[in-house]
């Protein structure tokens, strides 16, 4: 059994350098652009290694995918939801989504790429819908305990609340750059990005306090 630990290793190390070589294709060329050749080259691997793990550039390209949404719902759970209240929690929540597509530019490229395809790669994953499970479960709780406490409203779907959040966090940053050159901002400046920042979350906290 000793000698398999090493291969199953290097095994998981391929894998997932080539994950990371495809992310950087598709985040610049999108999915009709993206070459394996390039893929391979980008990760130091041969194109037989890419269809060994991943079989097809379709299946490669959701496997990319769901790296991506997994990165954002990781940085998401770091916030420790379960111990905070209800008021904290959906605040760091909006100022933590705001974050994760400002800091992880890949996710914003990735999700704004696969829009264009109308979401069919996306389709095919069973992963991606029970990464939000946990998210949902939390966004419900904390909305209901704060409805129970006189804080928040009780008519709030949880599923269009995070919609409306990702909203407003994700379209500011993935049109960064016209929304600079039309009002002549630099919306990723530190004094916009904390502007920012407190702004959203006072006006999540409002919608749920009306």
């Amino acid at each position: 059994m000793a000698p398999q630990k090493p291969r199953q290793r290097d095994a998981a190390q391929t894998r997932a350098r080539i994950l990371a070589a495809a992310i950087r294709e598709f985040t610049a060329r999108g999915f009709a652009g993206a070459r394996l050749d390039a893929v391979a080259q980008r990760g130091k691997v041969t194109k037989g290694l890419i269809f060994h793990y991943f079989r097809t550039k379709e299946s490669l390209y959701v496997a990319a995918l769901e790296r991506m949404y997994e990165r954002l719902r990781q940085r998401q759970n770091q916030i420790a939801l379960a111990g905070l209240g209800p008021e904290e929690g959906i605040r760091q929540l909006a100022i933590e989504t705001f974050r994760s597509f400002r800091e992880e530019p890949q996710i914003v490229a990735m999700m704004n790429e696969e829009n264009l395809q109308k979401g069919r790669h996306v389709r095919r994953s069973a992963m991606v819908p029970s990464l939000y499970n946990p998210l949902i479960a939390d966004i419900s709780r904390l909305i209901g305990e704060g409805a129970r406490g006189g804080v928040f409203r009780a008519d709030v779907d949880p599923v269009g609340f995070y919609v409306a959040l990702s909203g407003a966090t994700y379209f500011y940053c993935s049109n960064r750059h016209t929304l600079g050159a039309v009002f002549g901002r630099d919306l990723f400046s530190a004094a916009q990005i904390e502007e920012y920042e407190k702004l959203v979350a006072d006006m999540v906290i409002a919608y749920l306090k009306a």
